[in-house]
């Protein structure tokens, strides 16, 4: 994608002066952009851009969200902790307030299935773009399905009145709905996540935006959940009222201001999109994206044109470590994490729970200067613990000292306001892959198989 001509307004056409001033400062942050860039400068950046190199300057939450993109909640802690990592005076009771109360934050199932923390002015966008894959799951599986698409119709509208009558849960809907349309579902559609006939019901009505899940325990790492109709939690909100170009086109914008420097390809994963549609996206961002180059690597990354010129006049500080949790946006919003994250000397050492997929679901991790170089997790035996192994033996003594005061200043924010909450991962019982095990695999190779325990 070509880089972008400089946007000329009518104060540009008619000042001639402001308008070399302004060419003159384009030009030399392009000067800056052509030479190439070591992906460690890029991952520093964007240590910078996240506000994990320093903390937040402002005090609102809200504007923190919108500066690093939307936050991963996935029904645990997570949230909490991104912003704690954040937010030198970060309490958890600010962000659920935030959420709960004054619904300024809301809480949506969004592009690839993904649940995540978008501000209230985002919601059209996150639910335009969701993924429908139970929609698409049961027009596959239509033959196999012991329920026909009128009697599922029925069902949906079954649904719908019993939650206008004022009926929340699951069960008490699947009472309440005709009974002979209550059908279990045989083992082979279980297995493709299709599990009986009002649970797919609601599914649908989730995908089709007339019902959203809610939390029914006013806290973030709260498994309690209820569902409530759209129209009550958003009502000024038709989730199919925004194009998707135009979704494309916003999803596209925010992505590049937060994720920045990143590819195309990156883009389309995050948005769950084919690579015309994110190409097509990213040509409309304004003000324009422009190409960075990587050294070692034939891909184009881009960055909003706003950032460049700070960009090219950011000098990394190596000193910088922090400490962040599962599905931290600082990993979760690209493609690979391994090849552009992690040292070639440690590529061997996953750090995920999933085979070949190091991309997807990277667990709690150190970070410093912009790169994965450890991995951390929380033993909440007695007072708890927070323990962290890092991926080489020899680190520098005073890098060692920042690593750990930040993980004694995260065990006491953990201790103090989550000791009893779900850190990582969506099983209240388990954490995430722990550190022992994941051990057992280092020197194996990227594409070992780690499993949960």
């Amino acid at each position: 994608m070509a880089a972008r001509n400089p946007p000329r307004t009518a104060e540009v056409t008619t000042n001639a002066v402001f308008k070399n001033e302004w060419n003159l400062s384009t030009a030399m942050s392009l000067k800056k952009s052509r030479k190439p860039y070591k992906v460690e400068q890029l991952n520093a950046w964007r240590m910078h851009s996240q506000w994990l190199d320093r903390p937040f300057k402002g005090r609102n939450l809200l504007d923190l969200v919108r500066s690093v993109g939307w936050i991963h909640a996935p029904g645990c802690s997570s949230p909490y902790l991104s912003l704690w990592a954040r937010s030198a005076k970060f309490q958890p009771a600010s962000l659920d307030r935030l959420v709960f109360k004054e619904q300024k934050l809301v809480r949506l199932e969004t592009l690839r299935g993904c649940t995540m923390l978008v501000p209230r002015e985002h919601a059209p966008i996150a639910l335009r773009v969701r993924s429908r894959t139970f929609t698409d799951l049961a027009r596959d599986a239509r033959a196999l399905l012991p329920i026909n698409e009128k009697e599922l119709d029925q069902l949906k509208r079954a649904v719908i009145r019993a939650m206008e009558s004022g009926l929340t849960t699951r069960d008490k809907i699947r009472d309440t709905v005709p009974s002979h349309l209550v059908r279990d579902f045989p083992l082979r559609l279980k297995r493709i996540g299709l599990t009986e006939s009002v649970s797919l019901a609601i599914r649908l009505l989730e995908e089709d935006g007339r019902i959203v899940k809610v939390q029914s325990i006013k806290q973030l790492n709260s498994s309690d959940y209820t569902y409530q109709l759209l129209s009550n939690v958003l009502p000024e909100v038709d989730p199919f009222e925004l194009k998707t170009e135009i979704a494309n086109i916003e999803l596209a914008r925010l992505y590049f201001r937060s994720e920045g420097p990143a590819r195309i390809k990156d883009f389309a994963w995050w948005a769950g999109i084919n690579m015309t549609d994110a190409i097509r996206a990213a040509e409309a961002v304004q003000p324009g994206l422009e190409p960075i180059k990587v050294a070692h690597s034939k891909d184009e990354f881009f960055l909003s044109g706003s950032d460049l010129e700070e960009f090219a006049d950011f000098t990394p500080d190596d000193s910088t470590v922090n400490l962040i949790p599962y599905r931290d946006i600082y990993l979760k919003g690209q493609r690979e994490v391994v090849d552009r994250y992690v040292s070639s000397d440690h590529s061997d050492k996953p750090f995920t729970r999933w085979r070949g997929k190091l991309m997807n679901d990277p667990i709690a991790t150190v970070i410093r200067n912009g790169q994965v170089v450890g991995v951390w997790e929380w033993d909440s035996k007695a007072q708890g613990t927070l323990n962290f192994e890092l991926f080489e033996k020899g680190i520098a003594k005073a890098d060692l000292g920042r690593i750990s005061k930040r993980a004694a200043e995260l065990g006491r924010f953990i201790r103090k306001n989550l000791k009893d909450g779900r850190l990582q991962g969506t099983d209240s019982n388990r954490q995430m892959t722990r550190i022992s095990d994941l051990k057992t695999y280092w020197g194996q190779g990227a594409e070992a198989d780690v499993p949960a325990v």
